[in-house]
């Protein structure tokens, strides 16, 4: 759409922000009329799957309720929080149309001898006190997420380069709301490090970070918040994860960029469980390549990226170069391209979109800081810059 092309990235030509729209085909009239009979078969069956999810949703929400008294004994709290999640989850998935997911562990090593190995995800290589650095496209991966790490979320803010601890639910919401950019007045933060660390004394489990900091379309990487730029390279104190994931779609996206409401999220959700089936990708870096161990080198991380591959020469910055090498690193096994945008365009975008939609609440619109300090420099993450508005 024109009117949102102040967003689209100048580097590649990448609108992150807008849901994808499948493109016009000529159909047979035997095509017309299947297709016909499908818009028939698709809300009734939407409805059913959407009244089961409901339910699961809602029955978790209460077994996790009723868990709280098991927090004074630790561990069995959280083998009891993790065995709901994993067996409820994965039943919510089944009816949103994810049968199976597909999970492969990516090398990028040249000599290797195989540069992707499917295998069948583990939690054995993740335990409490890891960081798992991930992409983010929609709620859908915070529900993939749950059911597989039963992780600690996090929601960074800009502003403070800090993070807080949220709950499972509360990352749902968040996934295509307005970006928050600073803390709220009272809410206590912390360093990524600092929280991390924290978080493995405790015994919390693993936890997971979106350094976009916002929701895009699936298309492309945003510039990252730079929470790691006081990192080392490698940073050796902490397990990092580096986790990507990917949608497969013909005629709707699971990608969800614009959540402004419980409408929004309910009628993509209603969608979302129409589809007789949907396609989720998890690529993960293998581990021995990942930045955390002793032996990586940032050189590693910032080689030439392989064939259809995210492109551009990406070079080591001072401002953060940990991030500098995890956004290649994640380009690399997603092919993603690497976008001059932030969350902060986001911000803006969602600003324009309010506007040009009355039927939004005022209220939704949030104050927006009016200097925030800028992510990972253009040389690593992208050259682009974000036009101004007129």
């Amino acid at each position: 759409m024109e009117k949102f092309s102040r967003w689209r990235d100048q580097g590649t030509g990448i609108q992150p922000f807008l849901p994808p729209v499948p493109a016009n085909e000529n159909h047979s009239p035997v095509q017309k009329v299947f297709t016909a009979l499908l818009m028939v078969v698709k809300p009734i069956t939407g409805l059913v799957k959407l009244l089961f999810v409901s339910v699961l949703a809602l029955g978790l929400a209460i077994l996790e309720t009723i868990g709280l008294v098991l927090s004074p004994l630790g561990p069995i709290h959280r083998l009891y929080h993790r065995f709901i999640f994993t067996v409820i989850l994965r039943v919510i998935l089944i009816f949103l149309g994810f049968f199976w997911v597909k999970h492969d562990v990516v090398t990028l090593k040249r000599g290797r001898s195989a540069g992707v190995h499917k295998t069948t995800p583990g939690r054995k290589a993740t335990t409490s006190g890891d960081l798992i650095i991930c992409n983010w496209a929609s709620y859908l991966d915070v529900v993939y997420l749950a059911f597989r790490f039963d992780p600690v979320f996090t929601q960074l803010y800009p502003e403070t380069l800090t993070v807080r601890r949220i709950s499972f639910w509360k990352a749902l919401t968040l996934s295509g709301s307005y970006p928050e950019l600073s803390p709220p007045e009272g809410v206590e933060t912390l360093p990524l490090l600092d929280f991390v660390k924290a978080m493995h004394k405790k015994g919390s489990g693993p936890v997971v970070v979106f350094p976009e900091g916002t929701t895009t379309n699936n298309r492309a990487i945003l510039k990252f918040v730079p929470i790691f730029k006081d990192w080392s390279v490698p940073e050796t104190s902490i397990n990092i994860k580096i986790m990507a994931i990917k949608y497969e779609y013909n005629k709707f996206a699971p990608t969800f960029t614009i959540g402004l409401g419980s409408s929004f999220l309910l009628g993509h959700l209603f969608r979302t469980s129409a589809q007789f089936y949907n396609t989720m990708i998890v690529k993960s870096l293998a581990q021995d390549e990942s930045p955390s161990n002793p032996h990586f080198s940032a050189l590693d991380g910032l080689s030439s990226t392989p064939t259809g591959a995210a492109t551009g020469a990406v070079d080591l910055v001072e401002e953060d170069p940990l991030g500098g090498v995890i956004i290649n690193l994640m380009g690399r096994i997603t092919r993603f391209r690497k976008l001059g945008l932030n969350m902060k365009d986001k911000a803006d975008f969602l600003d324009y979109f309010i506007q040009r939609n009355n039927g939004i609440s005022a209220t939704t619109k949030k104050t927006i800081p009016q200097k925030v300090p800028s992510a990972t420099s253009t040389s690593a993450q992208g050259t682009s810059t974000r036009p101004k508005k007129r």
